[in-house]
């Protein structure tokens, strides 16, 4: 029986290694996501995030944390948050292999910058982006990320920053005018007892 080997002996037997991933826990919450009102030194979102990221973790045996990487209270827009700058750093020196997020909308709300992550900078250092909510995976399913729906939910992100900071902005200028026609009546009140006095 020569040049055939059984499929079940120990020579032929799945000893293929599983591939290890150092990975990059990203947990992102803008400030006007916080918990508003609260005082704590993290917040609700910051640690369901934490909690949901780190189960994913132990239902994997292939992915090991190098480290966590958080920006509360920083915006998803812009890409210059502390997190997420050391983050790059560990990727440029070699540290990690993989990134994982909740969703795309943690990496970032910014629709050009984080496709650009997606599709050309983490390609580029070999590294893997798992998006959990999302179904996002570069290494088990490829195809993931070159869907029309990972740039359309960007998209999506990027709107909904728009559309936060827009309100936000309208809410901050009409408590202005408040406080304008609050101060015009209360002038006009104490000029009117001033002349009542007199």
């Amino acid at each position: 029986m020569a040049g055939r080997k059984s499929k079940y002996s120990s020579e032929n037997s799945n000893t293929k290694k599983t591939k290890i991933w150092s990975v990059a826990i990203y947990i992102r919450l803008s400030q006007e996501d916080a918990d508003n009102g609260t005082e704590k030194s993290e917040s609700n979102s910051i640690t369901s995030q934490k909690a949901l990221l780190n189960e994913f973790i132990e239902e994997h045996d292939d992915l090991i944390v190098y480290d966590t990487y958080v920006d509360d209270g920083y915006t998803g827009t812009d890409f210059d948050r502390p997190g997420f700058q050391r983050l790059l750093e560990d990727m440029r020196k070699g540290n990690i292999n993989c990134v994982l997020v909740k969703d795309l909308s943690r990496l970032g709300r910014n629709y050009i910058e984080v496709g650009n992550y997606i599709e050309q900078i983490f390609p580029l250092f070999n590294i893997r982006f798992i998006a959990i909510n999302d179904s996002v995976d570069s290494f088990k399913n490829p195809n993931s990320t070159n869907t029309i729906l990972v740039p359309f939910k960007n998209l999506i992100n990027d709107e909904y920053a728009k559309d936060t900071s827009i309100k936000i902005r309208s809410a901050l200028n009409g408590r202005k005018k408040k406080r304008r026609v609050c101060r015009g009546i209360s002038i006009l009140w104490i000029y009117k007892e001033s002349r009542r006095q007199s």
